[in-house]
């Protein structure tokens, strides 16, 4: 299916973007970040899903928490890595009631990340042993799978972006997990899971790693679960929508199947956004004969 992330349509109140799409006939929703908490949200995703026959998946940092955090499953802060995965335990018990599948969640990092640093200038102040982070982020990803199974909860990990000028400041230490082949390969050799590729990352980490783009996709092909796609410019994550000249579009096309799922993953006007969604799911409709709402 191809599910539109709810961060792709800015508003504090998930509410106000769930009835955007259900007025543009988009039934598949990622609840995602950019949206704030606010006491009814619960009960504002069943009306929706019961209202608009809205079907969900859930992604990363959804629900907002009422403080914000950073989420990170390899911190070696005991404080932040239970946060982090009591952050995903109660998620998991609020989708049941929402008949909710599928979560997927980010792979850790070795660094200690402050919320002002997200999407910006990130320090590496403070630095994990990358073997203990590693065995603590395996050992939260299997609690979080095993609750997840006993509510028909399928759990997806998804790679994550190295930027060139972080890397820089890192002096060209990579202290992401999951950045590129190789270090996807590395985790599946200790950890059974299910890959969700974001494209829009593996395109700016092939460019600071100088890594050919295709030979990386080529190389993931096998282990694909899900994808979430959005167009950049190679240096930064900027999540713009995607053109017949994307190289995130061609790599997207190419590891497209009929089971796959998708989750586009865009910022820009509301026109342009839906106006991308239709765009794409036309092409899957050419490409696997498969139609989503």
């Amino acid at each position: 299916m191809l599910y539109l992330s709810s961060s792709a349509i800015e508003k504090n109140h998930i509410t106000d973007i769930l009835k955007i799409c259900a007025e543009h006939g988009i039934k598949y929703i990622e609840l995602s970040g950019g949206t704030k908490y606010y006491e009814k949200i619960w009960d504002d995703l069943i009306w929706w899903k019961n209202q608009s026959r809205l079907v969900y998946s859930c992604h990363a940092y959804f629900p907002p928490p009422p403080q914000d955090f950073v989420i990170n499953l390899a911190s070696c802060n005991d404080k932040i890595y239970h946060q982090s995965l009591q952050h995903y335990f109660n998620c998991i018990e609020r989708l049941a009631s929402l008949n909710c599948q599928f979560l997927s969640i980010h792979a850790g990092f070795l660094i200690e990340v402050n919320v002002a640093q997200i999407g910006k200038e990130i320090t590496a102040d403070i630095i994990y042993d990358e073997k203990k982070a590693i065995d603590r982020f395996c050992c939260a990803y299997r609690a979080i799978v095993k609750k997840a199974h006993k509510h028909q909860i399928r759990v997806y990990l998804e790679n994550n972006v190295l930027d060139k000028n972080n890397y820089k400041r890192f002096q060209n230490h990579n202290y992401f997990l999951m950045t590129d082949s190789t270090s996807i390969k590395k985790l599946k050799q200790e950890l059974d899971f299910d890959l969700l590729l974001d494209l829009g990352h593996l395109f700016v980490s092939c460019h600071t790693l100088l890594l050919d783009y295709q030979k990386e996709v080529t190389n993931l092909e096998r282990f694909v679960q899900w994808l979430h796609i959005s167009n950049n410019n190679g240096i930064t994550d900027e999540h713009k929508i995607l053109t017949p000249q994307s190289p995130v579009l061609h790599a997207f096309l190419y590891l497209l199947r009929p089971e796959l799922n998708v989750t586009l993953e865009v910022k820009d006007s509301i026109e342009m956004v839906i106006k991308n969604y239709k765009w794409i799911n036309s092409l899957i409709t050419e490409t696997t004969g498969r139609k989503d709402g």
